[in-house]
């Protein structure tokens, strides 16, 4: 019995092992394309069933021989055989570069040949071409009235797409940037002017991280234009005032006050000063004038001028005269002393104000006031703390 139970599993084994050598090679997994990124690691899959005494081999879509069973052929260390399990056979192929795209054939040596193609796309991600090491193109100085081309020129697989924003040159944080134009390489700025210039970021991606960024500073030549806060200040003699105009142009290059034709220059009594306050190319021009004296009053003029052009704006310093003040003149209540006098002088009625009225009302309220009430009976009326002066004449014939 146990004789006769050896004999049966070695006849099972022999025809197990003929059934197998029977059995063509096959690769057991589908047609993939693989996707990866420049510089990363592809894996190219290729399992084999039943591959016996048969040679797998890897060659290019040009039909360069790559791998011969477990050993590279080429001679590029990058590639090689990867084999986690013992039916694979996986092309692997690291830091990869955009020329290592293209299809990948892995070969069974049978007869015929059997051949699994596998498509490797490569991609990269976006990269401005014509930046500088710091990220910017530099600047771009122009003329109001021209034509100007912000580039950004860019690369990548797919082909990445260019979005441009800009900010005002005050603008470091960037809160105040916008989206302007179309998507493009070139962004077209036609009869530009100065309030054009600022910072234009060209964004470029393709849904391959990272993002690529480049900005350019584009900066508008334009001629010296003069505002005046004020065209007439008036102020008395021996004080002191400021005069002050606005003067934006760009290139800043001279500008100065003139009085009777003549510039104005620091002295002991005359202080100009230049600042800013913060407009992009705007600069405030002070004249400040102390002791002020006759001399002093009439036409200033704010000048301005760089290499475009010129501009100037005239104003007027005038001596502010204080109206003359009125003498505060206090009534009274005179009582006839004769029968007579009392007959041809009627009392004098006059309201106090309310400094000197202990009895004073709130404004808004209404009350009647007097110091004297004649026998008539009649009341003053005083609303709002108005003075009302009511004089009564009573004259009587006797």
């Amino acid at each position: 019995m146990p004789v006769d139970f050896v004999g049966w599993i070695w006849i099972t084994l022999t025809l197990f092992r003929k059934g197998a050598a029977a059995l063509e090679p096959s690769f057991d997994v589908p047609v993939i394309n693989i996707t990866v990124v420049v510089g990363k690691t592809a894996i190219l899959p290729c399992s084999v069933e039943f591959l016996g005494d048969h040679k797998v081999v890897w060659t290019d879509e040009f039909s360069t021989l790559l791998t011969f069973d477990n050993n590279r052929i080429i001679d590029d260390d990058r590639i090689g055989i990867d084999r986690p399990y013992t039916r694979d056979w996986n092309l692997i192929i690291h830091d990869v570069k955009v020329k290592d795209r293209g299809r990948y054939i892995c070969q069974i040596n049978t007869q015929p040949i059997k051949t699994k193609p596998v498509d490797l796309h490569v991609l990269v991600p976006p990269q401005i071409l014509n930046e500088n090491e710091d990220g910017k193109a530099g600047e771009i100085i122009t003329k109001e009235g021209e034509t100007v081309n912000v580039v950004c020129n860019v690369s990548g697989i797919p082909v990445p797409s260019v979005k441009w924003y800009r900010r005002p040159l005050t603008d470091t944080t960037g809160s105040k940037k916008e989206r302007i134009g179309m998507e493009g390489e070139i962004l077209v700025i036609h009869n530009i002017s100065r309030y054009c210039d600022g910072v234009y970021q060209c964004l470029a991606s393709n849904d391959v991280p990272p993002n690529v960024e480049m900005e350019t500073t584009v900066i508008v030549e334009f001629q010296p234009e003069v505002n005046l806060i004020n065209r007439r200040i008036s102020q008395e003699r021996g004080k002191e005032t400021i005069l002050l105009c606005e003067v934006t142009a760009f290139p800043q290059t001279l500008s100065y006050w003139r009085y009777h034709g003549d510039e104005v220059s620091n002295s002991e009594r005359l202080k100009v000063d230049i600042y800013s306050e913060g407009k992009p190319h705007t600069n405030v021009l002070s004249l400040r004038i102390t002791n002020i004296s006759e001399v002093d009053f009439g036409e200033y003029e704010c000048y301005a001028s760089n290499k475009l052009g010129q501009d100037r704006e005239s104003m007027i310093l005038y001596e502010f005269r204080p109206p003359a003040k009125q003498a505060r003149q206090t009534s009274s209540v005179v009582y006839p002393t004769t029968t007579r006098e009392r007959s041809r002088v009627a009392p004098l009625v006059t309201y106090t104000p309310p400094n000197q009225n202990r009895n004073a009302v709130k404004p808004g309220k209404t009350s009647f006031v007097s110091n004297y009430q004649p026998r008539s009976g009649c009341h003053f009326l005083h609303k709002n703390l108005f003075i009302i002066v009511v004089t009564i004449f009573v004259s009587r014939i006797s």
